[in-house]
Protein backbone atom coordinates (compact mmCIF):
# COMPACT_ATOMS: atom_id res chain seq x y z
CA UNK A 1 0.00 0.00 0.00
CA UNK A 2 3.04 2.39 0.53
CA UNK A 3 4.14 1.97 -2.43
CA UNK A 4 1.08 2.35 -4.77
CA UNK A 5 0.88 5.74 -2.82
CA UNK A 6 4.72 7.31 -3.23
CA UNK A 7 4.01 6.27 -7.08
CA UNK A 8 1.26 8.12 -7.27
CA UNK A 9 3.21 11.12 -5.71
CA UNK A 10 5.85 10.66 -7.59
CA UNK A 11 3.49 10.61 -10.75
CA UNK A 12 1.53 13.49 -9.78
CA UNK A 13 4.75 15.95 -9.10
CA UNK A 14 5.62 15.00 -12.44
CA UNK A 15 2.63 15.53 -14.53
CA UNK A 16 1.94 18.69 -12.55
CA UNK A 17 4.90 20.35 -13.78
CA UNK A 18 4.85 19.19 -17.36
CA UNK A 19 0.83 19.73 -18.01
CA UNK A 20 1.74 23.74 -16.51
CA UNK A 21 4.67 23.82 -18.97
CA UNK A 22 2.22 22.99 -21.69
CA UNK A 23 0.21 25.91 -21.07
CA UNK A 24 2.75 28.57 -22.14
CA UNK A 25 2.67 28.38 -25.85
CA UNK A 26 2.15 30.79 -27.65
CA UNK A 27 -0.66 29.47 -30.46
CA UNK A 28 -0.82 31.34 -33.97
CA UNK A 29 -2.21 31.49 -37.20
CA UNK A 30 -0.12 28.50 -38.98
CA UNK A 31 3.24 27.19 -37.40
CA UNK A 32 5.54 28.66 -40.54
CA UNK A 33 7.76 26.58 -38.81
CA UNK A 34 7.54 22.61 -40.09
CA UNK A 35 9.97 20.99 -42.29
CA UNK A 36 8.88 19.34 -45.65
CA UNK A 37 9.67 15.59 -43.83
CA UNK A 38 7.78 14.17 -41.16
CA UNK A 39 9.24 14.57 -38.16
CA UNK A 40 8.40 13.85 -34.69
CA UNK A 41 9.78 17.25 -33.79
CA UNK A 42 7.20 18.91 -36.42
CA UNK A 43 4.67 16.88 -34.77
CA UNK A 44 5.13 18.18 -31.11
CA UNK A 45 4.91 21.82 -32.61
CA UNK A 46 2.14 21.49 -34.05
CA UNK A 47 0.38 20.01 -31.33
CA UNK A 48 1.34 22.16 -28.59
CA UNK A 49 -0.10 24.82 -30.74
CA UNK A 50 -3.56 22.29 -31.68
CA UNK A 51 -4.06 21.28 -28.13
CA UNK A 52 -3.11 24.50 -26.25
CA UNK A 53 -5.50 25.26 -23.89
CA UNK A 54 -6.55 28.86 -25.31
CA UNK A 55 -8.35 26.08 -28.27
CA UNK A 56 -10.72 25.69 -25.01
CA UNK A 57 -11.04 21.97 -25.69
CA UNK A 58 -12.42 22.69 -29.82
CA UNK A 59 -15.94 21.68 -29.47
CA UNK A 60 -18.25 21.82 -32.27
CA UNK A 61 -19.87 25.14 -33.28
CA UNK A 62 -17.47 27.06 -30.13
CA UNK A 63 -14.87 30.03 -30.74
CA UNK A 64 -12.00 27.18 -30.25
CA UNK A 65 -13.16 25.04 -32.70
CA UNK A 66 -13.84 27.91 -34.94
CA UNK A 67 -10.22 29.11 -34.11
CA UNK A 68 -8.53 25.50 -34.47
CA UNK A 69 -10.05 25.45 -38.22
CA UNK A 70 -8.66 28.54 -39.29
CA UNK A 71 -5.30 27.22 -37.76
CA UNK A 72 -5.80 23.94 -40.08
CA UNK A 73 -6.62 26.08 -43.35
CA UNK A 74 -4.05 28.76 -42.72
CA UNK A 75 -1.87 25.39 -43.24
CA UNK A 76 -3.05 24.14 -46.14
CA UNK A 77 -2.97 27.85 -47.72
CA UNK A 78 1.38 27.84 -46.76
CA UNK A 79 1.62 24.52 -48.22
CA UNK A 80 -0.36 25.11 -51.29
CA UNK A 81 -2.99 22.56 -50.98
CA UNK A 82 -6.01 23.66 -53.22
CA UNK A 83 -9.02 24.77 -51.47
CA UNK A 84 -11.83 22.21 -51.83
CA UNK A 85 -14.53 23.95 -49.78
CA UNK A 86 -17.63 25.77 -50.58
CA UNK A 87 -17.15 28.93 -52.38
CA UNK A 88 -13.89 28.34 -53.24
CA UNK A 89 -12.41 28.18 -49.67
CA UNK A 90 -11.36 25.79 -47.62
CA UNK A 91 -14.49 25.43 -45.22
CA UNK A 92 -17.24 24.11 -45.54
CA UNK A 93 -20.05 24.74 -43.56
CA UNK A 94 -22.35 21.60 -41.83
CA UNK A 95 -25.97 22.29 -41.21
CA UNK A 96 -27.32 20.07 -37.94
CA UNK A 97 -31.03 20.62 -38.87
CA UNK A 98 -30.46 18.85 -42.05
CA UNK A 99 -28.83 15.76 -40.84
CA UNK A 100 -30.43 12.31 -39.86
CA UNK A 101 -30.53 11.51 -36.59
CA UNK A 102 -28.77 14.49 -35.20
CA UNK A 103 -27.78 13.89 -31.28
CA UNK A 104 -30.88 15.57 -28.59
CA UNK A 105 -29.14 18.91 -27.19
CA UNK A 106 -26.56 19.35 -29.78
CA UNK A 107 -26.83 23.03 -30.98
CA UNK A 108 -24.76 25.69 -32.47
CA UNK A 109 -25.22 28.74 -34.73
CA UNK A 110 -25.39 28.30 -38.30
CA UNK A 111 -21.81 28.79 -39.61
CA UNK A 112 -20.21 28.31 -36.51
CA UNK A 113 -19.94 24.14 -37.44
CA UNK A 114 -17.69 23.36 -40.26
CA UNK A 115 -14.63 20.92 -42.10
CA UNK A 116 -12.02 22.02 -43.28
CA UNK A 117 -10.85 20.24 -46.86
CA UNK A 118 -7.90 20.88 -49.26
CA UNK A 119 -6.52 18.65 -52.79
CA UNK A 120 -3.19 17.48 -53.68
CA UNK A 121 -3.67 16.98 -57.59
CA UNK A 122 -2.73 13.54 -58.65
CA UNK A 123 -0.02 13.92 -61.91
CA UNK A 124 -1.66 11.33 -64.09
CA UNK A 125 -4.12 12.87 -66.74
CA UNK A 126 -6.70 10.72 -65.80
CA UNK A 127 -6.76 9.17 -62.80
CA UNK A 128 -6.38 12.81 -61.01
CA UNK A 129 -9.81 12.73 -61.18
CA UNK A 130 -10.44 10.06 -58.34
CA UNK A 131 -9.17 10.76 -55.28
CA UNK A 132 -7.71 8.81 -51.92
CA UNK A 133 -9.13 10.43 -48.97
CA UNK A 134 -7.18 11.06 -45.74
CA UNK A 135 -9.23 12.10 -42.46
CA UNK A 136 -9.04 13.11 -39.15
CA UNK A 137 -11.13 14.91 -36.88
CA UNK A 138 -11.09 19.02 -35.43
CA UNK A 139 -13.26 18.36 -32.72
CA UNK A 140 -12.88 17.50 -29.05
CA UNK A 141 -15.55 18.07 -26.39
CA UNK A 142 -14.61 21.39 -24.47
CA UNK A 143 -14.85 22.54 -21.34
CA UNK A 144 -15.75 20.97 -17.79
CA UNK A 145 -18.46 22.20 -15.98
CA UNK A 146 -17.01 21.56 -12.86
CA UNK A 147 -13.27 21.70 -12.79
CA UNK A 148 -11.63 18.43 -12.00
CA UNK A 149 -8.84 17.13 -9.59
CA UNK A 150 -6.03 16.83 -12.55
CA UNK A 151 -2.95 15.09 -10.59
CA UNK A 152 -5.84 12.92 -8.58
CA UNK A 153 -7.71 11.75 -12.02
CA UNK A 154 -4.24 11.37 -13.78
CA UNK A 155 -3.04 9.48 -10.99
CA UNK A 156 -6.25 7.37 -10.12
CA UNK A 157 -7.00 6.55 -14.11
CA UNK A 158 -3.85 5.22 -14.36
CA UNK A 159 -3.95 2.96 -11.39
CA UNK A 160 -7.53 1.56 -13.01
CA UNK A 161 -5.29 0.84 -16.02
CA UNK A 162 -2.73 -1.19 -14.61
CA UNK A 163 -5.37 -3.44 -12.54
CA UNK A 164 -6.93 -4.04 -15.66
CA UNK A 165 -9.99 -2.19 -15.01
CA UNK A 166 -10.08 0.71 -17.42
CA UNK A 167 -12.99 2.30 -17.46
CA UNK A 168 -13.41 3.31 -20.82
CA UNK A 169 -13.62 -0.90 -21.85
CA UNK A 170 -17.38 -1.94 -21.67
CA UNK A 171 -16.07 -5.59 -22.20
CA UNK A 172 -15.60 -5.22 -18.43
CA UNK A 173 -18.48 -5.66 -15.98
CA UNK A 174 -19.55 -2.40 -14.30
CA UNK A 175 -19.17 -4.16 -11.14
CA UNK A 176 -15.93 -4.63 -11.75
CA UNK A 177 -14.61 -1.72 -12.16
CA UNK A 178 -16.96 0.11 -9.60
CA UNK A 179 -14.68 -2.04 -7.13
CA UNK A 180 -11.45 -0.56 -8.66
CA UNK A 181 -12.92 2.21 -8.43
CA UNK A 182 -13.40 1.85 -4.79
CA UNK A 183 -9.58 0.20 -4.04
CA UNK A 184 -8.04 2.95 -5.09
CA UNK A 185 -9.66 5.71 -4.52
CA UNK A 186 -8.01 5.45 -1.01
CA UNK A 187 -4.68 5.94 -2.29
CA UNK A 188 -6.20 9.10 -4.44
CA UNK A 189 -7.99 10.21 -0.73
CA UNK A 190 -4.25 9.83 0.86
CA UNK A 191 -2.36 11.88 -2.01
CA UNK A 192 -5.00 14.78 -1.48
CA UNK A 193 -4.61 14.83 2.14
CA UNK A 194 -0.49 15.64 1.57
CA UNK A 195 -0.78 18.27 -1.34
CA UNK A 196 -3.61 20.57 -2.48
CA UNK A 197 -5.41 19.76 -5.69
CA UNK A 198 -4.55 21.04 -9.74
CA UNK A 199 -8.03 22.21 -10.57
CA UNK A 200 -8.60 21.47 -14.76
CA UNK A 201 -11.80 22.68 -16.45
CA UNK A 202 -10.39 22.18 -20.35
CA UNK A 203 -10.16 19.01 -22.38
CA UNK A 204 -7.41 19.80 -24.44
CA UNK A 205 -7.62 16.47 -26.49
CA UNK A 206 -4.02 16.18 -27.37
CA UNK A 207 -5.00 12.46 -28.74
CA UNK A 208 -8.77 13.31 -29.46
CA UNK A 209 -8.16 13.71 -32.32
CA UNK A 210 -5.06 16.26 -32.17
CA UNK A 211 -2.78 13.70 -33.15
CA UNK A 212 -4.39 12.82 -36.39
CA UNK A 213 -4.90 16.15 -37.03
CA UNK A 214 -1.82 17.22 -36.87
CA UNK A 215 -0.29 13.91 -38.47
CA UNK A 216 -2.82 14.90 -41.51
CA UNK A 217 -1.38 18.12 -41.81
CA UNK A 218 1.87 16.43 -41.69
CA UNK A 219 1.33 14.31 -44.82
CA UNK A 220 -0.45 17.08 -46.46
CA UNK A 221 3.03 19.10 -46.21
CA UNK A 222 4.87 15.84 -47.10
CA UNK A 223 3.10 15.18 -50.31
CA UNK A 224 2.69 19.05 -50.99
CA UNK A 225 6.67 19.14 -50.54
CA UNK A 226 7.20 15.86 -52.99
CA UNK A 227 8.85 16.78 -56.30
CA UNK A 228 6.19 13.62 -57.87
CA UNK A 229 2.85 13.51 -57.26
CA UNK A 230 0.44 10.70 -56.93
CA UNK A 231 -1.12 9.92 -59.95
CA UNK A 232 -4.41 10.19 -58.01
CA UNK A 233 -5.29 13.26 -56.11
CA UNK A 234 -5.41 13.55 -52.57
CA UNK A 235 -8.06 14.90 -50.29
CA UNK A 236 -7.71 15.64 -46.51
CA UNK A 237 -10.96 15.99 -45.04
CA UNK A 238 -10.71 17.45 -41.39
CA UNK A 239 -14.25 16.75 -40.29
CA UNK A 240 -16.26 18.80 -37.60
CA UNK A 241 -18.41 17.33 -34.81
CA UNK A 242 -17.05 13.44 -35.17
CA UNK A 243 -17.93 14.31 -30.78
CA UNK A 244 -21.31 15.32 -31.38
CA UNK A 245 -22.42 12.05 -33.54
CA UNK A 246 -19.75 12.43 -36.79
CA UNK A 247 -21.92 15.01 -37.90
CA UNK A 248 -19.07 16.52 -40.05
CA UNK A 249 -18.01 13.01 -41.54
CA UNK A 250 -21.50 12.97 -42.63
CA UNK A 251 -22.23 15.99 -44.19
CA UNK A 252 -19.44 15.67 -46.46
CA UNK A 253 -20.05 12.29 -47.28
CA UNK A 254 -23.84 13.50 -48.23
CA UNK A 255 -22.97 16.56 -49.80
CA UNK A 256 -19.46 15.79 -51.02
CA UNK A 257 -17.40 18.57 -52.31
CA UNK A 258 -15.84 16.02 -55.08
CA UNK A 259 -17.92 13.64 -56.80
CA UNK A 260 -18.32 11.01 -54.41
CA UNK A 261 -18.22 7.75 -56.95
CA UNK A 262 -14.73 8.67 -57.67
CA UNK A 263 -13.22 8.56 -53.89
CA UNK A 264 -11.52 6.09 -54.03
CA UNK A 265 -10.90 4.89 -50.80
CA UNK A 266 -10.31 6.50 -47.03
CA UNK A 267 -7.60 6.38 -44.43
CA UNK A 268 -8.77 7.66 -40.97
CA UNK A 269 -6.74 8.67 -38.13
CA UNK A 270 -8.27 9.15 -34.90
CA UNK A 271 -6.37 8.98 -31.32
CA UNK A 272 -2.80 7.64 -32.49
CA UNK A 273 -0.46 9.30 -30.22
CA UNK A 274 -0.28 6.61 -27.31
CA UNK A 275 -0.25 3.02 -27.12
CA UNK A 276 2.21 1.91 -25.27
CA UNK A 277 2.31 -0.49 -21.81
CA UNK A 278 1.21 1.89 -19.84
CA UNK A 279 -1.92 3.03 -21.60
CA UNK A 280 -3.09 -0.98 -22.24
CA UNK A 281 -1.73 -4.36 -22.06
CA UNK A 282 -1.66 -5.09 -25.24
CA UNK A 283 0.82 -2.46 -26.21
CA UNK A 284 4.40 -1.48 -27.03
CA UNK A 285 6.16 0.44 -29.02
CA UNK A 286 5.17 -1.10 -32.53
CA UNK A 287 1.56 -1.43 -31.58
CA UNK A 288 -1.25 -0.13 -33.95
CA UNK A 289 -4.90 -1.17 -34.01
CA UNK A 290 -6.54 -1.83 -37.64
CA UNK A 291 -9.82 -1.09 -37.56
CA UNK A 292 -12.48 -1.77 -40.81
CA UNK A 293 -9.67 -2.44 -43.25
CA UNK A 294 -11.26 -5.27 -44.92
CA UNK A 295 -15.16 -4.62 -44.02
CA UNK A 296 -15.60 -3.23 -47.62
CA UNK A 297 -12.75 -4.37 -49.61
CA UNK A 298 -10.28 -7.55 -48.65
CA UNK A 299 -8.02 -5.92 -51.31
CA UNK A 300 -7.46 -2.59 -49.19
CA UNK A 301 -6.76 -4.39 -45.76
CA UNK A 302 -4.37 -7.20 -47.54
CA UNK A 303 -2.56 -3.74 -49.52
CA UNK A 304 -2.06 -2.59 -45.51
CA UNK A 305 -0.35 -5.72 -44.48
CA UNK A 306 1.89 -6.35 -47.59
CA UNK A 307 3.02 -2.37 -47.16
CA UNK A 308 3.68 -3.19 -43.41
CA UNK A 309 6.14 -5.72 -44.16
CA UNK A 310 7.80 -3.35 -46.64
CA UNK A 311 8.56 -0.74 -43.61
CA UNK A 312 12.23 -0.67 -41.80
CA UNK A 313 10.30 -1.54 -38.48
CA UNK A 314 6.75 -2.92 -39.36
CA UNK A 315 3.95 -2.82 -36.52
CA UNK A 316 2.48 -5.17 -34.70
CA UNK A 317 -1.12 -5.00 -35.44
CA UNK A 318 -4.42 -5.63 -33.58
CA UNK A 319 -7.25 -6.29 -35.00
CA UNK A 320 -9.54 -7.16 -31.60
CA UNK A 321 -11.79 -4.24 -31.55
CA UNK A 322 -12.37 -4.79 -35.17
CA UNK A 323 -14.80 -7.95 -34.16
CA UNK A 324 -18.35 -8.28 -34.61
CA UNK A 325 -19.93 -8.17 -31.11
CA UNK A 326 -17.05 -5.91 -29.63
CA UNK A 327 -19.23 -3.79 -27.37
CA UNK A 328 -16.80 -0.94 -27.54
CA UNK A 329 -18.07 -0.76 -31.11
CA UNK A 330 -14.85 1.20 -32.50
CA UNK A 331 -15.78 0.48 -36.43
CA UNK A 332 -19.12 2.96 -35.51
CA UNK A 333 -17.68 5.33 -33.79
CA UNK A 334 -15.26 7.16 -35.78
CA UNK A 335 -15.87 9.42 -39.45
CA UNK A 336 -14.59 6.62 -41.50
CA UNK A 337 -18.02 4.70 -40.77
CA UNK A 338 -19.81 7.22 -42.95
CA UNK A 339 -17.67 6.40 -45.96
CA UNK A 340 -18.15 2.45 -45.50
CA UNK A 341 -21.82 3.18 -45.60
CA UNK A 342 -21.49 4.32 -49.40
CA UNK A 343 -19.55 1.50 -50.34
CA UNK A 344 -15.57 3.66 -49.91
CA UNK A 345 -12.62 1.21 -48.81
CA UNK A 346 -12.02 2.31 -45.75
CA UNK A 347 -8.93 1.72 -42.90
CA UNK A 348 -9.10 2.82 -39.09
CA UNK A 349 -5.90 3.70 -37.44
CA UNK A 350 -5.76 4.09 -33.55
CA UNK A 351 -3.64 3.14 -30.99
CA UNK A 352 -6.77 3.15 -28.95
CA UNK A 353 -8.70 4.54 -25.64
CA UNK A 354 -6.87 4.77 -22.56
CA UNK A 355 -6.73 6.54 -19.05
CA UNK A 356 -7.32 10.01 -20.13
CA UNK A 357 -9.85 9.70 -22.85
CA UNK A 358 -12.34 12.12 -22.92
CA UNK A 359 -10.61 13.59 -19.43
CA UNK A 360 -8.72 16.79 -18.79
CA UNK A 361 -5.72 14.77 -18.35
CA UNK A 362 -5.02 14.28 -22.62
CA UNK A 363 -2.67 16.59 -23.17
CA UNK A 364 0.64 16.87 -25.55
CA UNK A 365 2.97 16.12 -22.75
CA UNK A 366 1.77 12.35 -22.78
CA UNK A 367 1.69 11.78 -26.72
CA UNK A 368 4.86 9.48 -28.20
CA UNK A 369 6.18 11.48 -30.76
CA UNK A 370 8.21 9.26 -32.43
CA UNK A 371 5.44 6.57 -32.68
CA UNK A 372 3.14 9.23 -34.15
CA UNK A 373 5.47 10.13 -36.92
CA UNK A 374 6.36 6.58 -37.38
CA UNK A 375 2.08 6.14 -37.98
CA UNK A 376 2.14 8.96 -40.29
CA UNK A 377 4.65 8.03 -42.30
CA UNK A 378 2.86 4.59 -42.71
CA UNK A 379 -0.17 6.02 -43.69
CA UNK A 380 1.26 8.67 -46.00
CA UNK A 381 2.93 5.25 -47.84
CA UNK A 382 -0.38 3.52 -47.89
CA UNK A 383 -2.11 6.36 -49.16
CA UNK A 384 0.81 6.87 -51.82
CA UNK A 385 0.37 3.04 -52.79
CA UNK A 386 -3.37 2.92 -53.26
CA UNK A 387 -3.19 6.69 -55.65
CA UNK A 388 -1.18 4.89 -57.58
CA UNK A 389 -2.54 1.82 -58.18
CA UNK A 390 -3.89 0.80 -61.98
CA UNK A 391 -7.23 0.00 -60.54
CA UNK A 392 -9.56 0.89 -57.55
CA UNK A 393 -9.17 -1.43 -54.40
CA UNK A 394 -12.27 -3.80 -54.83
CA UNK A 395 -15.22 -3.52 -53.26
CA UNK A 396 -16.28 -7.21 -52.37
CA UNK A 397 -18.53 -7.02 -49.39
CA UNK A 398 -21.97 -6.36 -49.05
CA UNK A 399 -23.00 -2.65 -48.93
CA UNK A 400 -26.16 -1.92 -47.34
CA UNK A 401 -28.45 0.95 -47.30
CA UNK A 402 -26.41 3.96 -46.20
CA UNK A 403 -29.13 5.71 -43.76
CA UNK A 404 -29.10 2.24 -41.61
CA UNK A 405 -27.52 2.64 -38.13
CA UNK A 406 -24.33 0.76 -37.76
CA UNK A 407 -23.75 -2.13 -36.21
CA UNK A 408 -20.14 -3.95 -35.46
Amino acid sequence: MRYRISAILLYSQLFTIAACAGRQVNVTTGSGATSPEISAADLRTRLYIYADDSMMGRQVGTPGNMKATRYIAAELKRMGLEPAGDNGTYFQDIHPDSIRGMPRGTQFAPGTARNVIGIIRGSDPVLRDEFVAIGAHNDHIGIRKTPADYDSLRAFNLELDRTGNPMWDRRIPADKRTAARAAIKVNVDSLRRIRPAHLDSINNGADDDGSGTVAALEIAQAMASAPVKPKRSIIFVFHTGEEAGLLGSKWFTDHPTVPRDKIVAQLNMDMIGRGEAIDLKEGGPDYLELVGSRRVSTELGDLVEKINTEEARPFKFDYQFDMNGDPNRIYCRSDHQSYARYGIPIVFFTTGLHADYHQVTDEPQYINYDHLARIASFVRDIAVRVANLDHRPVVDKPVGDPKAACVQ
